[in-house]
């Protein structure tokens, strides 16, 4: 019985999204406020799994301050942010918007470690896919709550 037991408890465990049950926090590191805008609402949509939060200090701080799971961030900034001793985020958890759908900005940002990369023209349909690529996750959205939660999204501001 208690093999059993442990079967179920890891098959449980291997069954586990890393955005589903664990709601991952995402900074929203995009110059342009409309961009920014348009995350938010795209991960407002996701049932509560995201806890967006919007940069609004220097990227260094706000890893710090904030602990995410995930950035997503400019092409403009990508890959110095990497290098930056003093972000100390790893690579592969953050997601690129570039400038334009064009095959060599995506290979480039690929190539030098994100965890993927996204087109400006195409986040509303391509980044939460992305993100969960990121982070691990094999299935499509989550599944629709069925109870509905509270604020599916929740935003920190940072004070400078």
């Amino acid at each position: 019985m208690s093999e059993h037991r442990d079967d179920t408890e890891m098959a449980r465990a291997a069954d586990r999204c890393p955005v589903c049950d664990g709601s991952p926090r995402v900074l929203i590191a995009v110059a342009h406020p409309a961009m920014r805008r348009l995350i938010l609402e795209l991960l407002e949509r996701e049932h509560g799994c995201w806890t967006a939060c919007p940069l609004e200090t220097e990227l260094a701080a706000a890893v710090h301050h904030l602990d995410p799971d995930l950035v997503v961030i400019d092409g403009a900034n990508f890959p110095r942010c990497c290098r930056d001793d003093a972000v100390g985020f790893p690579c592969a958890r953050i997601v690129v918007i570039g400038p334009e759908p064009d095959d060599a900005y995506m290979a480039a940002a690929l190539h030098q470690g994100a965890g993927g990369w996204v087109a400006r023209d195409d986040v509303a349909d391509e980044l939460s896919a992305a993100m969960r690529g990121a982070l691990g996750c094999t299935h499509g959205p989550c599944p629709t709550p069925a109870v509905p939660s509270a604020p599916t999204c929740s935003v920190e501001v940072l004070a400078e």
